[in-house]
């Protein structure tokens, strides 16, 4: 489960005294629809005006007011899930705190991005990273709300890791200061999580309670996305007892409450709820292989602001030393780097050389399926269409009858390879022929799941690239129906910086890699435009392959 987002709440003691010298209306009002967003439109409209002010902040090198949006702008992002834009920003908050030493209530700034970077690690399954970020937090906290929230999100760090021991020591340190608070969702935040806490601690009377009260005193103050949370840990605590129409209660009530909110993790969490409780053995089998991609692609994501821009300092000493070094080297080592410079280029026009020739090669293949899919059609399976039309002029007889349906057959396998081989529309509609394509092996036997497709601008891949593209996974859609019995595919598309990655996944009967001529075929297509695709197999355990194209 997402980490629930009350932990903002100590903003409220930090970063609005901050701005005491800027008491505008429309400041506060959209501060707390940040703080407390009652629906999706509060976030939106509150994003917007943030956004806006950081630009005239900007314009007018006013640094309180430039850090103050950010934290709000870093804020919405977390809250919709957009964890990226969200740790860009709070990095970026840090080095303009790391270039004004002395920006009045800097403390408070320092606290307030680094306990959200910490949340932000806690997502991303970075263990050692978020609590070292909390405890730079507790370290900077000066009052018990404020030390609260961070022995809070100190425990959910390890209630992620199932520390549940570890979780309840850090919650319950929280829990003593909550007779220092006057702050109603703070309490409900430490009293909800040390409930479910003891219940996963076998406590299940102490922790129902508490959950319980949780969510009184969120219904009390109207929150909206507190509940959430409360209404995720009852449905999980009755689901573990064994009260599944309680849990599924629950459930529906946390799903409803993101539906409300139009925010993807949230609806992520309450569906993957709602998943769990199902008996149904297809939603169950299309959750495993679901949970496997998303944690496939969180690993090869491991690209994260904070960690840049820590290594940045170190590459910036680093750099000032190797220029130091570079003032005393000889002409023999300018010589050296000249020399090293022709290999280089000598390299790279080999390169590109070879590359050219790779694509040549490919398009060569490309003109030579299409004349011979135009020839199929053409001068094979329309004069086989025509004589069905003669034979079935004729009398009836049984064998005429016969011969037809032979010449049916043919006909239409001629058809088969003639479309196998056809030209595809690349600039007009290459999006929905590619949509096409896959859902044309979707069928009463086999199940195929299509995942961000649309998401890809197409329009910034060249045409072979498209068509490379288009005639793999029909080679491996080919493969899985003569090969696999598989009664399940995900095809998932994911774009980064111009970079384009599919993968390919199957629960068929699996088998041990043998590049045959229709593995060996895919791998020479992606070779040709400089790409990569890698096979992964055992028998019995279906079949994998990730495509990587620039």
């Amino acid at each position: 489960m997402k980490q629930i987002l009350f932990s903002f709440l100590f903003l409220c003691l930090g970063l609005s005294s901050c701005f005491s010298q800027q008491a505008q209306d429309s400041l506060y009002f959209y501060q707390n629809k940040v703080l407390y967003p009652k629906n999706a439109t509060d976030v939106f409209q509150s994003y917007k005006f943030f956004n806006e002010r950081l630009k005239k902040a900007e314009l007018k090198s006013n640094i309180p007011s430039q850090l103050n949006s950010m934290y709000y702008l870093s804020s919405i992002n977390y809250k919709l899930g957009a964890y990226d834009e969200s740790e860009q920003i709070s990095v970026k908050a840090i080095g303009v705190l790391n270039k004004h030493s002395t920006i009045p209530n800097r403390i408070h700034y320092q606290k307030s991005f680094y306990n959200l970077l910490g949340m932000l690690y806690y997502e991303q399954q970075n263990k050692k990273k978020s609590l070292s970020l909390y405890n730079k937090v507790l370290e900077l906290s000066v009052n018990a709300k404020d030390s609260a929230i961070v022995y809070n999100n100190i425990s959910n760090t390890y209630k992620k890791h199932n520390d549940f021991n570890e979780a309840k020591q850090a919650l319950s340190k929280a829990y003593d200061l909550t007779k220092r608070i006057d702050d109603t969702l703070t309490i409900a935040l430490v009293m909800d999580n040390l409930g479910f806490i003891n219940s996963k601690l076998s406590n299940t009377d102490d922790g129902l309670r508490l959950m319980k009260q949780a969510l009184k005193m969120r219904s009390f103050v109207k929150d909206t996305v507190s509940k959430y949370k409360s209404y995720a840990h009852l449905a999980q605590y009755y689901f573990n007892t064994d009260n599944i129409s309680l849990a599924k209660e629950n459930a529906l009530k946390a799903f409803e409450i993101s539906e409300k909110m139009k925010s993807v993790s949230y609806k992520q969490d309450a569906l993957g709820l709602l998943i769990t409780l199902s008996e149904d053995p297809y939603v169950t089998q299309y959750k495993k292989v679901n949970d496997s991609i998303n944690k496939a692609e969180k690993e090869t994501k491991n690209k994260f602001a904070l960690l840049k821009y820590d290594y940045s300092n170190f590459e910036k000493k680093l750099l000032l030393s190797q220029l130091q070094e570079q003032k005393q080297k000889s002409k023999t080592v300018i010589a050296s780097l000249v020399a090293i410079g022709v290999v280089l280029l000598s390299l790279i026009l080999y390169v590109f050389l070879k590359t050219k020739h790779n694509k040549d090669k490919l398009l060569q293949v490309v003109e030579t399926e299409s004349r011979i899919s135009n020839q199929v059609h053409d001068e094979i399976a329309n004069e086989v269409f025509q004589v069905m039309i003669k034979f079935d002029n004729q009398e009836e007889n049984s064998q005429k009858s016969k011969l037809i349906k032979e010449l049916n057959n043919l006909y239409y396998k001629a058809r088969d390879i003639s479309k196998q081989h056809s030209v595809i529309d690349v600039k007009n509609s290459f999006e929905d022929s590619l949509i096409e394509l896959m859902n044309s092996y979707n069928d009463t036997d086999t199940n195929v799941i299509i995942k961000g497709v649309k998401d890809i601008v197409w329009k910034g891949y060249s045409e072979i690239n498209k068509i490379t593209v288009y005639k793999v996974l029909q080679e491996l859609l080919i493969n899985m129906k003569k090969h696999s019995k598989a009664s399940l595919v995900v095809i998932s598309f994911l774009e980064t910086k111009g970079k384009l990655e599919i993968k390919y996944s199957d629960n068929g009967v699996g088998c041990t890699i043998k590049k045959g001529n229709g593995l060996e075929n895919t791998e020479n297509r992606i070779q040709a435009i400089n790409g990569t695709i890698t096979f992964e197999s055992k028998e019995n355990k279906g079949f994998k392959a990730i495509i990587n194209i620039s």
